[in-house]
Protein backbone atom coordinates (compact mmCIF):
# COMPACT_ATOMS: atom_id res chain seq x y z
CA UNK A 1 0.00 0.00 0.00
CA UNK A 2 2.59 1.70 0.88
CA UNK A 3 4.49 1.83 -2.53
CA UNK A 4 1.54 2.34 -4.31
CA UNK A 5 0.91 5.62 -2.50
CA UNK A 6 4.42 6.95 -3.13
CA UNK A 7 4.11 6.08 -6.44
CA UNK A 8 1.14 7.86 -6.92
CA UNK A 9 2.61 10.54 -5.39
CA UNK A 10 5.38 10.50 -7.62
CA UNK A 11 3.39 10.60 -10.35
CA UNK A 12 1.25 13.28 -8.73
CA UNK A 13 4.26 15.79 -8.74
CA UNK A 14 5.43 14.81 -12.20
CA UNK A 15 2.03 16.23 -13.79
CA UNK A 16 2.24 19.30 -11.56
CA UNK A 17 5.61 20.14 -12.38
CA UNK A 18 4.89 19.34 -15.92
CA UNK A 19 1.75 21.73 -16.09
CA UNK A 20 3.45 24.47 -14.26
CA UNK A 21 6.34 24.22 -17.01
CA UNK A 22 3.63 24.26 -19.95
CA UNK A 23 2.22 27.11 -18.21
CA UNK A 24 5.26 29.03 -18.16
CA UNK A 25 6.48 28.58 -21.41
CA UNK A 26 3.10 30.00 -22.33
CA UNK A 27 2.64 32.98 -20.60
CA UNK A 28 3.38 36.31 -22.42
CA UNK A 29 6.57 37.67 -21.70
CA UNK A 30 6.26 40.76 -19.44
CA UNK A 31 7.30 43.61 -21.14
CA UNK A 32 7.26 47.67 -19.47
CA UNK A 33 8.07 49.99 -22.02
CA UNK A 34 8.46 53.26 -22.38
CA UNK A 35 6.27 55.41 -24.77
CA UNK A 36 9.30 56.98 -26.59
CA UNK A 37 10.36 53.80 -28.35
CA UNK A 38 5.72 53.04 -28.46
CA UNK A 39 5.33 53.27 -32.42
CA UNK A 40 7.96 50.70 -33.45
CA UNK A 41 7.17 48.66 -30.44
CA UNK A 42 3.62 47.99 -31.46
CA UNK A 43 5.40 47.87 -35.16
CA UNK A 44 7.37 45.13 -33.94
CA UNK A 45 4.93 42.87 -32.14
CA UNK A 46 4.15 40.58 -34.26
CA UNK A 47 7.13 39.90 -36.17
CA UNK A 48 8.97 40.11 -32.50
CA UNK A 49 6.52 37.16 -31.45
CA UNK A 50 7.63 34.86 -34.43
CA UNK A 51 11.20 35.50 -33.90
CA UNK A 52 10.90 34.20 -30.26
CA UNK A 53 8.19 31.84 -30.33
CA UNK A 54 6.23 33.47 -27.62
CA UNK A 55 3.56 35.97 -27.00
CA UNK A 56 4.34 39.16 -25.64
CA UNK A 57 2.37 41.58 -23.53
CA UNK A 58 3.43 45.64 -23.50
CA UNK A 59 2.50 47.98 -20.90
CA UNK A 60 3.26 51.62 -21.90
CA UNK A 61 3.79 54.67 -20.02
CA UNK A 62 6.64 56.99 -19.46
CA UNK A 63 10.17 55.70 -18.20
CA UNK A 64 9.62 57.74 -14.79
CA UNK A 65 6.36 55.99 -14.01
CA UNK A 66 7.53 52.44 -14.53
CA UNK A 67 10.54 52.32 -12.68
CA UNK A 68 8.18 53.63 -10.28
CA UNK A 69 6.18 50.63 -10.91
CA UNK A 70 9.09 48.49 -10.84
CA UNK A 71 10.09 49.89 -7.45
CA UNK A 72 6.72 48.97 -6.13
CA UNK A 73 7.22 45.40 -7.16
CA UNK A 74 5.43 44.92 -10.28
CA UNK A 75 6.68 41.90 -12.29
CA UNK A 76 8.12 41.77 -15.54
CA UNK A 77 10.66 40.35 -17.95
CA UNK A 78 12.14 43.26 -19.99
CA UNK A 79 11.89 46.30 -19.13
CA UNK A 80 12.80 49.03 -22.11
CA UNK A 81 13.50 52.89 -20.36
CA UNK A 82 16.04 55.33 -20.35
CA UNK A 83 19.84 54.35 -19.67
CA UNK A 84 19.73 56.24 -16.61
CA UNK A 85 17.04 54.27 -15.20
CA UNK A 86 18.12 50.66 -16.41
CA UNK A 87 21.69 51.91 -14.75
CA UNK A 88 20.15 52.73 -11.42
CA UNK A 89 17.69 48.99 -11.75
CA UNK A 90 21.26 47.12 -12.80
CA UNK A 91 23.40 48.46 -9.73
CA UNK A 92 20.22 47.53 -7.48
CA UNK A 93 19.86 44.08 -8.91
CA UNK A 94 16.71 44.48 -10.48
CA UNK A 95 17.99 44.01 -14.18
CA UNK A 96 20.43 41.13 -14.52
CA UNK A 97 24.07 42.07 -14.69
CA UNK A 98 25.09 42.04 -18.45
CA UNK A 99 21.72 42.51 -20.17
CA UNK A 100 21.92 46.45 -20.79
CA UNK A 101 21.49 47.18 -24.38
CA UNK A 102 20.56 49.85 -26.15
CA UNK A 103 18.09 49.73 -28.73
CA UNK A 104 17.52 53.06 -30.37
CA UNK A 105 18.03 57.25 -30.15
CA UNK A 106 15.13 59.77 -30.74
CA UNK A 107 15.60 63.14 -31.03
CA UNK A 108 13.60 65.97 -29.19
CA UNK A 109 11.01 67.73 -31.52
CA UNK A 110 8.26 70.28 -31.00
CA UNK A 111 4.73 69.98 -32.40
CA UNK A 112 1.48 71.85 -33.37
CA UNK A 113 -2.00 70.84 -33.98
CA UNK A 114 -2.36 69.99 -36.95
CA UNK A 115 -3.12 72.43 -40.00
CA UNK A 116 -1.28 75.25 -37.77
CA UNK A 117 1.01 77.60 -39.26
CA UNK A 118 4.43 76.82 -39.56
CA UNK A 119 7.29 78.57 -38.25
CA UNK A 120 11.33 78.41 -38.09
CA UNK A 121 12.65 76.84 -34.98
CA UNK A 122 15.51 75.63 -35.80
CA UNK A 123 18.28 78.40 -33.70
CA UNK A 124 17.78 79.57 -30.25
CA UNK A 125 16.57 83.24 -31.25
CA UNK A 126 13.69 81.26 -33.79
CA UNK A 127 13.15 78.79 -30.92
CA UNK A 128 12.81 81.83 -28.51
CA UNK A 129 10.47 84.12 -31.02
CA UNK A 130 8.08 80.98 -31.12
CA UNK A 131 8.04 79.98 -27.26
CA UNK A 132 7.16 83.77 -26.09
CA UNK A 133 4.63 83.68 -28.60
CA UNK A 134 2.86 80.47 -27.76
CA UNK A 135 -0.48 80.25 -25.66
CA UNK A 136 0.65 77.45 -24.05
CA UNK A 137 3.11 74.75 -24.26
CA UNK A 138 2.56 70.96 -22.77
CA UNK A 139 4.78 67.99 -22.00
CA UNK A 140 4.89 65.15 -19.86
CA UNK A 141 5.79 65.21 -16.17
CA UNK A 142 9.16 63.16 -15.18
CA UNK A 143 9.21 61.99 -19.43
CA UNK A 144 12.31 61.82 -21.68
CA UNK A 145 12.21 65.00 -22.88
CA UNK A 146 11.38 66.68 -19.81
CA UNK A 147 15.12 68.02 -18.01
CA UNK A 148 16.07 69.00 -21.83
CA UNK A 149 12.61 71.53 -22.16
CA UNK A 150 13.10 72.39 -19.04
CA UNK A 151 17.00 73.49 -19.29
CA UNK A 152 16.34 74.99 -22.68
CA UNK A 153 14.03 76.91 -21.22
CA UNK A 154 16.27 78.26 -18.60
CA UNK A 155 19.20 78.90 -21.63
CA UNK A 156 17.09 81.26 -23.21
CA UNK A 157 16.09 82.94 -19.94
CA UNK A 158 12.15 82.42 -20.38
CA UNK A 159 11.76 80.84 -17.12
CA UNK A 160 9.39 83.37 -15.43
CA UNK A 161 8.16 84.66 -18.89
CA UNK A 162 6.58 80.84 -19.38
CA UNK A 163 6.16 79.86 -15.76
CA UNK A 164 2.46 80.56 -15.73
CA UNK A 165 1.84 78.59 -19.72
CA UNK A 166 3.56 75.78 -18.87
CA UNK A 167 1.49 73.01 -18.63
CA UNK A 168 3.08 69.46 -17.60
CA UNK A 169 0.83 66.30 -17.97
CA UNK A 170 0.86 64.38 -14.82
CA UNK A 171 -0.83 61.61 -16.96
CA UNK A 172 1.49 60.08 -19.22
CA UNK A 173 1.05 59.85 -23.05
CA UNK A 174 -1.22 62.98 -23.04
CA UNK A 175 0.29 65.21 -24.06
CA UNK A 176 -0.06 65.32 -27.50
CA UNK A 177 -3.42 64.45 -27.63
CA UNK A 178 -4.21 68.02 -25.65
CA UNK A 179 -2.37 69.72 -28.79
CA UNK A 180 -4.57 67.99 -31.03
CA UNK A 181 -7.95 68.84 -29.20
CA UNK A 182 -6.54 72.48 -29.19
CA UNK A 183 -6.33 72.82 -25.21
CA UNK A 184 -2.25 73.55 -25.86
CA UNK A 185 -0.85 74.99 -28.91
CA UNK A 186 2.97 73.67 -28.87
CA UNK A 187 3.98 70.11 -27.14
CA UNK A 188 7.87 69.12 -26.43
CA UNK A 189 8.34 65.36 -26.80
CA UNK A 190 10.68 62.74 -28.41
CA UNK A 191 10.31 62.67 -32.26
CA UNK A 192 8.80 59.87 -31.95
CA UNK A 193 5.78 60.50 -29.74
CA UNK A 194 5.20 63.60 -31.89
CA UNK A 195 4.48 62.11 -35.51
CA UNK A 196 2.20 60.00 -35.29
CA UNK A 197 -0.09 61.27 -32.91
CA UNK A 198 -3.20 61.84 -34.77
CA UNK A 199 -4.19 65.68 -35.09
CA UNK A 200 -0.75 66.76 -34.62
CA UNK A 201 2.19 67.70 -37.19
CA UNK A 202 5.78 67.70 -36.23
CA UNK A 203 6.94 71.38 -36.15
CA UNK A 204 10.43 71.07 -36.32
CA UNK A 205 13.40 69.61 -33.82
CA UNK A 206 15.21 71.93 -31.21
CA UNK A 207 17.37 73.37 -32.40
CA UNK A 208 21.36 71.71 -31.64
CA UNK A 209 22.47 73.61 -28.77
CA UNK A 210 19.51 72.26 -26.74
CA UNK A 211 19.23 68.76 -28.63
CA UNK A 212 19.53 65.84 -26.57
CA UNK A 213 18.55 62.58 -28.23
CA UNK A 214 16.60 60.67 -25.61
CA UNK A 215 18.16 56.71 -26.09
CA UNK A 216 15.83 53.49 -25.63
CA UNK A 217 17.49 50.87 -23.32
CA UNK A 218 16.85 47.03 -22.83
CA UNK A 219 17.26 45.58 -19.76
CA UNK A 220 16.50 41.43 -18.07
CA UNK A 221 14.71 41.26 -14.58
CA UNK A 222 16.77 39.37 -12.90
CA UNK A 223 14.04 37.75 -11.43
CA UNK A 224 12.81 36.07 -14.82
CA UNK A 225 11.72 32.87 -14.98
CA UNK A 226 11.79 33.47 -18.73
CA UNK A 227 15.22 34.57 -19.36
CA UNK A 228 15.96 33.03 -22.41
CA UNK A 229 12.79 34.46 -24.25
CA UNK A 230 13.60 37.59 -22.49
CA UNK A 231 17.23 37.28 -24.21
CA UNK A 232 15.58 36.53 -27.76
CA UNK A 233 13.54 39.23 -27.65
CA UNK A 234 16.17 42.11 -26.67
CA UNK A 235 18.45 40.46 -29.44
CA UNK A 236 16.04 40.55 -31.88
CA UNK A 237 15.10 44.42 -30.98
CA UNK A 238 18.81 45.34 -31.26
CA UNK A 239 19.13 43.54 -34.39
CA UNK A 240 19.33 44.60 -38.09
CA UNK A 241 15.53 43.28 -38.49
CA UNK A 242 14.00 45.69 -36.27
CA UNK A 243 16.02 48.59 -37.87
CA UNK A 244 12.98 49.47 -40.23
CA UNK A 245 10.67 49.82 -38.05
CA UNK A 246 12.15 51.64 -35.81
CA UNK A 247 13.51 54.39 -38.52
CA UNK A 248 10.32 54.46 -39.81
CA UNK A 249 9.23 55.58 -36.17
CA UNK A 250 11.82 58.51 -36.14
CA UNK A 251 14.43 56.74 -34.62
CA UNK A 252 18.19 55.77 -34.95
CA UNK A 253 18.68 52.39 -34.65
CA UNK A 254 21.53 51.88 -31.85
CA UNK A 255 23.07 49.40 -34.12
Amino acid sequence: MRSRALIAAALCSLVTTSAGAQNAAGAPLRVLCSNGIRVAMERLLPEAERAIGRRVSIRFSSSAALKQSIDQGEAFDVAILTPALVDELSRTGTLRAGTRTDLASVDLAVGVRAGSPKTDISTPDAMRRRLLAARSLTWTEGGAASAANLAMIEALGLREQLASRIVVQRVPGVAAETVARGENELVLLPLSEIQHAEGVEVLGLLPASFQRPVVMTAGIAARTAAADAAAALVGFLSGAGAAPALTAAGMKPAR
